[in-house]
């Protein structure tokens, strides 16, 4: 039997597609902003652009605000993508794995966009939204494999 007859797998799947695009979408636009803004991080690739400035960490505020948003959410997908794995495997409901996996993506790139377009309190809320809903997905897991 294939992976892709388990309706779970399929949510899962849909859900680390879409957490991939975003995840390429802002390092996309890190590379894009800060060609804009005609900044390198690194002095070898000046001569791809010899007008550029080298920044290394530092740089304009917009493509900072894009790497930190990569950064935090390289920091929280690979965790679901384990662990959204594992629940797929355990024989939860595809009305289970829709909620859990749908928080967790929803809560994930509405937290890029208010990162990047500085919008608070929901870029704080969407990330305690998507962190306890992993928290959620770790013990339901746990359960899954207890039960």
């Amino acid at each position: 039997m294939s992976m892709t007859a388990n309706p779970v797998f399929v949510v899962y799947v849909i859900s680390a597609v879409v957490l991939g695009l975003n995840l390429l979408v802002l390092a996309n636009n890190t590379a894009l902003s800060r060609a804009k803004a005609t900044e390198v991080i690194n002095p070898e690739d000046t001569v791809l652009n010899s007008k550029a400035t080298v920044v290394y960490e530092a740089g304009n505020d917009r493509t900072s605000r894009y790497r930190r948003a990569h950064r935090n959410a390289l920091e929280n997908i690979p965790l679901f993508l384990i662990t959204g794995l594992l629940l797929t495997l355990t024989g939860i409901s595809v009305t289970t794995a829709w909620v859990l996996f749908g928080v967790f993506v929803v809560a994930r790139v509405f937290h890029s966009i208010a990162y990047v377009g500085r919008i608070q309190p929901w870029r704080t809320a969407s990330f305690a939204v998507g962190a306890i809903d992993q928290l959620v997905i770790l013990l339901v897991l746990g359960y899954q494999v207890v039960a």
